[in-house]
C-alpha cells in the first residue's frame, strides 16, 4: 500500500515537473523544435508555431523540411535539406550555430528571417545522436533594416548623380561611382581633401561657403557650381548641399549631390538662341530686332543722334517658292541673308523679320544719305545671280527707309513707315529704294484696305467677266473669245485687271481668283453652246503660279467635266515670261493640257523674256503678238520687222499667230499682208458682257 502511494506521489511530481517544463518551453521567445534522428519533429513550442505560421499538430510528426517546405539562404537560393542546421548536427554530431535562414510563414504568406542554432543530444554510452534541439531567433526586423541599408547603398552607388560625403570639417570621406564617372577622380584621389578641391577657377559660388551662406532654417543649398574634371577641363554642375545632424542637433557630416549639366546648358543656350534668332538664316528675329531698335532709340534720344530702319522685301519671291519649291526658296533666303550681312557695319543689325522680309537697323548715322548708299549696295548685291541646285535664279529687292527722329519716335512707327516706303518702292517698279514721306501712310492703308476687299471679292460676288472677240483676219468671222476679269469694287467702281492682278499675285490670292475665272468662263461657254451660238473657243488667262500647282491639270479637267465641255472648247493664255526659268513643272503641265486637246497660247510674245529653246519643249498652238508692236506697226519699221519675224517664226513651227490691240483697218490690212492669222482689239469690239449682240454679229 505504501509502495502504491509512493508511486502516485512520484507520478504527481513528474506531472508537476512536466507542466512547469511545458510552461517554460512555451513561454520562451525563441522558437524551439526537437527532431529525432530522422529529422521528424517531436516537439515544438508556441514561438516556433508563430514563426512557421502552422499549428503544432501539423508540425509534429513531419520532417522539418515538409512542415516548412520553403527554406532559403540569404542570397535567395533554396537551402538544401541535408545542409540545414538540424540535419547537419545529427549527421556530424556537432553543434551548428548562427545559420541565417529564411522560413516561409504560411499564415502571413511571407518570409521571416531567423538565426538557427542546432545541438545534437546523445544517450549515455551512445555515439549517435538520437535527437537534435534547434532554436530559431527572429531577426526579420534587423534583416529588413540591413536590406534597406544595402538597397540604399546600391542606389547611391548606381544613381546617375555624383555624391560625396564630408565630415564636419568638410573633408571628403566617401564618394559614389557616379562621382568618379563625372569627375574622373577616384575615392583615393579625393579622400581627406577639402570639398573645395573640386572647385573650378571659373566664377561661381564656392563649395566650401554655400552652406555657410544658406538659410539656417533650411540647412541646405542648391545652385550652379563650376567643377573641374581630372582630365578634360571644367564643367557646370547643379549641386545640392545638405547638413547631417545628430540627435543633439550637432553637425556631423555634409552631403553633396551634383550632376553635370553641360548638355542641359547647351540645350538652354540653343533654346535662348532660337527664341531670338531665325532658325533658317541664324539672323536676329522680329523679337530681337524690336528690342535692339528700342535700345537704339534710347541711346539716340540721350545722345541726340539719328538712326535708320531699312525694310527689305524680296520681289516676286513667292513665285520662286512656287516654281522651285520651298527648299530652294530657303536656300535663296540664306544666300540673301549672307550677302546683306556682309555689307552692313558691325554696329548695325540685320534681321529676318518675317518670310522674305528683312530689317536693317543703322545706329548713329552721320548723314541721312548713308541709308540710301547702303540700300543701293543691297540692291546691287542682291541682283547678282544665285545658283542653287542647278538653277540660276535672279532676285531683286525693294527697300523702304525711315529715319529717327523725323519719321517716328518709337519702334512701331519707324517699322510701319519703313514698310510703307518699301511698298512705294514696289509701286515704282521694284528693285529700288524709297524714303518715307507722310503721304505713304495713307497710301499703305489704302493698299491694305484694297487687299482685304480683294480677298472678299469672290464671297461678295464682286467679280465679273467681260469677253473680247477674237476673229479670223481673212474672213472677219468669230473664232473665239478671251475672258477678262473685272472687279466691281464697293466704293471705287469697276477696276481693270492691271490694277489688282499684280496685288493678287503678290499676296497669293491669284490661285483662288484664277479658279473662279476658269469655272465661270466654262460655265458661260456652256450657256452659249446651249443657246446655239458657235463661239468655238473660250480663252482664259493663266498665271504661272497656277501652272506650278501640281493639281492644276486636275483643276482644268474638273472645270471641263462639271460644265460638260470637251477640251477643244478651252484655250489657255500664258505669258512668255512665265517660261523664262525653264520650269519643268510648267512645261510638263502645258504638254499634258495640249495632249488633252486644249489650245495653249504664249501671250504678249516679244514683250517679255522668253527662251526660244522652250518653243521646242512646249507643245503650244499659238503665239499672241504683244499690242505694243501692233500699235506702232504702221509707223515704226522696227516694230513691223519684229512682227513679220514673229509671224514667220510661228509659221515655221506650225503655230498660228494672233495679234492683239488692233484698232484700225490699216493695221488689220498690214497684218493680213504679213500673214497674221487672227486678230483681237477695239476694231472688232471692246470687252463686252455675254449678252452683247457683238458675238452674234461676228458669227454671221
Amino acid at each position: 500500500m505504501q509502495h502504491l502511494a509512493r508511486r502516485n506521489l512520484i507520478i504527481d511530481a513528474l506531472k508537476i515537473s512536466e507542466a512547469k517544463y511545458r510552461s517554460l518551453f512555451d513561454s520562451m521567445d525563441q522558437g524551439i523544435l526537437y527532431m529525432d534522428a530522422q529529422g521528424i519533429v517531436t516537439s515544438v513550442n508556441q514561438a516556433a508555431e508563430q514563426l512557421l505560421g502552422l499549428h503544432r499538430d501539423i508540425i509534429i510528426g513531419c520532417k522539418f523540411v515538409d512542415a516548412c517546405s520553403k527554406v532559403i539562404k540569404e542570397d535567395g537560393s533554396i537551402f538544401p535539406y541535408e545542409q540545414q542546421p538540424s540535419m547537419l548536427a545529427l549527421r556530424t554530431g556537432k553543434p551548428v550555430e548562427d545559420v541565417v535562414m529564411g522560413l516561409f510563414n504560411t499564415e502571413k504568406q511571407s518570409y521571416i528571417w531567423v538565426v538557427a542554432h542546432s545541438v545534437p543530444q546523445f544517450r549515455i554510452g551512445e555515439q549517435q545522436a538520437y535527437q537534435a534541439l534547434m532554436t530559431l531567433t527572429d531577426i526579420t526586423s534587423q534583416k529588413l533594416v540591413e536590406v534597406k541599408h544595402s538597397l540604399a547603398l546600391a542606389i547611391v552607388d548606381n544613381i546617375g548623380e555624383g555624391i560625396f560625403v564630408t565630415d564636419k570639417d568638410k573633408k571628403i570621406i566617401s564618394v559614389n561611382s557616379a562621382f568618379t564617372t563625372i569627375t574622373g577622380f577616384t575615392q583615393l584621389d579625393v579622400f581627406g581633401k577639402s570639398a573645395g578641391f573640386l572647385q573650378s577657377e571659373k566664377n561661381s559660388p564656392k563649395i566650401d561657403d554655400v552652406l555657410s551662406n544658406s538659410n539656417e532654417d533650411i540647412g541646405g543649398w542648391q545652385g550652379e557650381i563650376w567643377c573641374r574634371h581630372k582630365y578634360s577641363g571644367d564643367f557646370p554642375s547643379w549641386t545640392t548641399a545638405n547638413e547631417i545632424k545628430d540627435l543633439n542637433g550637432t553637425i556631423t557630416h555634409y552631403v553633396y549631390v551634383f550632376m553635370d549639366i553641360t548638355l542641359l546648358k547647351k540645350a538652354q543656350d540653343r533654346l535662348d538662341f532660337l527664341a531670338y534668332h531665325d532658325p533658317l538664316t541664324k539672323l536676329p528675329n522680329r523679337l530681337l530686332v524690336i528690342d535692339r531698335i528700342n535700345h537704339a532709340l534710347q541711346n539716340a534720344q540721350r545722345e541726340g543722334s539719328q538712326i535708320a530702319v531699312l525694310f527689305l522685301d524680296l520681289d516676286r519671291f513667292k513665285i520662286i517658292n512656287d516654281v522651285y519649291g520651298h527648299s530652294v526658296g530657303d536656300s535663296l533666303l540664306k544666300e540673301v541673308a549672307k550677302r546683306i550681312k556682309n555689307l552692313i557695319r558691325k554696329e548695325d543689325t540685320i534681321s529676318r523679320y518675317a518670310g522674305d522680309e528683312f530689317i536693317v537697323l543703322m545706329e548713329n548715322i552721320p548723314d541721312t544719305r548713308n541709308p540710301a548708299q547702303l540700300a543701293q549696295k543691297l540692291i546691287e548685291t542682291t541682283n547678282r545671280p544665285v545658283y542653287i541646285r542647278g538653277h540660276q535664279l535672279q532676285i531683286a529687292i525693294s527697300v523702304g527707309i525711315s529715319l529717327f527722329p523725323q519719321d517716328g519716335r518709337d519702334t512701331d512707327t519707324l517699322i510701319k513707315n519703313a514698310d510703307a516706303a518699301m511698298y512705294r518702292a514696289k509701286k515704282e517698279g521694284r528693285n529700288n529704294y524709297q524714303y518715307y514721306c507722310p503721304d505713304l501712310t495713307a497710301e499703305a492703308s489704302a493698299k491694305m484696305a484694297m487687299e482685304r476687299a480683294l480677298r472678299q471679292s469672290i464671297d461678295r460676288d464682286d467679280l465679273i467677266l467681260h469677253y473680247q472677240p477674237q476673229v479670223c483676219l481673212k474672213t472677219g468671222k468669230l473664232v473665239g473669245v478671251e475672258s477678262l476679269v473685272r472687279w466691281k469694287h464697293p466704293t471705287m467702281g469697276l477696276i481693270l485687271p492691271l490694277q489688282f492682278i499684280p496685288l493678287a499675285e503678290e499676296n497669293g490670292f491669284i490661285v483662288a481668283l484664277g479658279e473662279w475665272v476658269l469655272q465661270n468662263a466654262c460655265k458661260q461657254m456652256r450657256q452659249w453652246l446651249d443657246e446655239g451660238m458657235q463661239v468655238n473657243k473660250m480663252a482664259v488667262n493663266v498665271s504661272v503660279v497656277q501652272f506650278q500647282r501640281s493639281d492644276y491639270v486636275a483643276t482644268i479637267r474638273h472645270a471641263l467635266h462639271s460644265n460638260g465641255l470637251l477640251p477643244f472648247y478651252l484655250g489657255l493664255e500664258i505669258t512668255g515670261s512665265s517660261l523664262m526659268d525653264n520650269s519643268e513643272q510648267t512645261i510638263k503641265a502645258i504638254n499634258q493640257l495640249v495632249a488633252l486637246g486644249i489650245d495653249v497660247t504664249i501671250d504678249d510674245f516679244g514683250a517679255g523674256c522668253f527662251s526660244l529653246h522652250n518653243l521646242k519643249r512646249v507643245r503650244v498652238t499659238k503665239l499672241k503678238i504683244d499690242s505694243s508692236y501692233v500699235f506702232n506697226v504702221l509707223s515704226n519699221s522696227d516694230d513691223e520687222d519684229i512682227t513679220r519675224s514673229v509671224i514667220a517664226l510661228a509659221h515655221s513651227l506650225h503655230l498660228k499667230v494672233i495679234a492683239e490691240g488692233i484698232e484700225s483697218e490699216a493695221q488689220q490690212k498690214l497684218l493680213i499682208d504679213l500673214g497674221c492669222d487672227e486678230g483681237q482689239g477695239y476694231l472688232y469690239s471692246s470687252p463686252a458682257l455675254p449678252a452683247s449682240d457683238i458675238f452674234r454679229q461676228l458669227m454671221v
